[in-house]
């Protein structure tokens, strides 16, 4: 987790596992940020997004999506992570992005494209589940959330993890008090203390790659 640097991918990707593990997280599905970049930029019919979007429990209050956008202005440059959640109750796509507002062209044709996809996807293989609670989310409309805003231009991993773990449909959490590396220490001690590092998680976790756990 290195200073001046936004979160790669892998980082990313344990940050919404911890979030996805957390017993507070129960009534929303958080999905990887590789299911979301494989759905975006490859086969978005690959088996792993298949398998993440073919839940039979669809009975969520939310499902959040972090999305990450590359840097058209300096190709191979970091790019920008934010949020997108599915709200139930409010039959909305929230954008969550803590650098630009909905005036911003590249982050209205991201969301839209993330909205469309997500739809695809939906009909496919979430709604066709029976039973599910929610068959149509083509009537869902995109809504920009404002005010949340980070500090330096690398904060966008860390305050999108931090939007999909308290969002509720109305509250983000209040990070003003915190400068990158206090909220950098804050959120690798929540991972070290995270459920996924006692021990009943470790073999699930690890069992995820192609490692053993040490005897």
């Amino acid at each position: 987790m290195a200073m001046g640097k936004s979160l790669d991918t892998n980082a990313m990707d344990i940050g919404t596992y911890m979030l996805s593990e957390d017993p507070r997280q129960k009534r929303r599905k958080i999905f990887s940020p590789w299911v979301v970049l494989q759905f975006l930029r490859g086969d978005m019919y690959a088996n792993m997004v298949e398998k993440a979007f073919n839940f039979i429990d669809s009975d969520y209050d939310m499902i959040l999506f972090p999305v990450y956008q590359e840097n058209s202005a300096q190709p191979g440059g970091d790019g920008h992570w934010f949020t997108i959640a599915v709200h139930m109750a409010d039959k909305s796509f929230q954008v969550i992005d803590s650098l630009r507002n909905s005036d911003n062209n590249e982050l209205t044709l991201k969301a839209n494209q993330v909205r469309a996809k997500v739809i695809t996807l939906w009909n496919k293989f979430t709604s066709k589940h029976k039973g599910c609670q929610v068959p149509l989310i083509y009537k869902f409309t995109l809504k920009y959330i404002d005010g949340y805003k980070q500090f330096e231009i690398h904060d966008c991993s860390l305050f999108t993890l931090k939007a999909m773990e308290y969002w509720d449909g109305e509250n983000l959490p209040n990070l003003m008090e915190l400068d990158e590396l206090k909220l950098r220490k804050l959120v690798l001690a929540e991972w070290l203390h995270s459920p996924v590092n006692k021990l009943q998680y470790k073999a699930a976790f690890l069992s995820k790659g192609k490692g053993k756990i040490a005897q």
